[in-house]
């Protein structure tokens, strides 16, 4: 349970830091957000990230906690990365 407490919060930091850029939100949103809109979504990002952090070390020791958190956001970060490369197959999956 504590896998998925680290692993959800840093899929979801990873993806409103996609958001958060410009190009990317014209390719999901079709449209540009707003500059406060954006920067509210690069801080929940990073406050994503944090909370991950933060849950691994207290629930596993910050040692081995750190190591875990590592992995978590490499898997995160390879599937956001892949959403942003099939987008196109997303979107219409989702029309």
């Amino acid at each position: 349970m504590i896998h998925l407490a680290i692993a959800v919060p840093a899929l979801l930091g990873f993806a409103s830091l996609l958001l958060a850029m410009v190009r990317h939100q014209q390719d999901w949103l079709r449209r540009k957000l707003s500059p406060p809109r954006s920067k509210a979504l690069r801080r929940s990002g990073f406050a994503a990230l944090a909370l991950a952090f933060a849950v691994a070390g207290l629930g596993l020791g910050w040692a081995y906690g750190t190591v875990v958190w590592c992995g978590w956001l490499s898997a995160a970060a390879a599937l956001v990365l892949t959403a942003q490369t099939n987008r196109e197959r997303i979107l219409r999956l989702l029309s």
